[in-house]
């Protein structure tokens, strides 16, 4: 009884953790947060002042909307891979060496190449990074009790952002 109820609290200390830095502010989050869970500051929701431009429709060219759906997801990715953290069930500690090595290197690949104006390799990487966390979604999906975890919900909000960065891409 008692682990049933220290392991509920432990879980529901978590998605509190996960909602709080997915909804607010930083600076609101970091002041909720028990000392116990370490995070790393972020300018979350925004990553940066293109994303506010963006969301009053005053971005001013297609280029800088997927500058600004990359930025996102890169920070949505970076989020998710400390939510996973150092797992030591098997399909989570999937998800963490797939976020390490495919998803968060390929959105900075694709952030570099669509500097250097390379279309076609920005298109590339955010499609590996895609089906890395589709991957993901897919080792998630096989166990009921995964499938409700933040980390699901988490992982298919990268997905989704990596699917709007392609598509506004795709525009340039």
């Amino acid at each position: 009884m008692v682990c049933f109820y220290s392991s509920y609290a432990y879980i529901t200390i978590n998605i509190v953790a996960f909602l709080l830095l997915s909804r607010w502010s930083s600076a609101t989050a970091k002041s909720m947060i028990s000392s116990q869970i370490l995070m790393k500051g972020t300018t979350c929701p925004f990553p940066s002042l293109l994303i506010s431009k963006a969301c009053k429709a005053s971005a001013s060219t297609a280029f800088e909307l997927a500058k600004v759906s990359l930025s996102l997801a890169m920070e949505k990715a970076e989020r998710t891979m400390i939510l996973i953290g150092s797992p030591k069930k098997p399909c989570f500690k999937s998800c963490a060496e797939n976020y390490k090595d495919s998803v968060a290197e390929g959105l900075k690949k694709a952030e570099w190449s669509m500097e250097k104006g390379d279309l076609d390799e920005t298109d590339d990487e955010l499609s590996l990074a895609r089906d890395a966390a589709d991957y993901c979604h897919m080792v998630l999906s096989v166990d009921p009790d995964d499938a409700r975890s933040p980390i699901f919900s988490a992982n298919r909000d990268v997905y989704n952002h990596i699917t709007y960065a392609m598509s506004v891409a795709d525009l340039l």
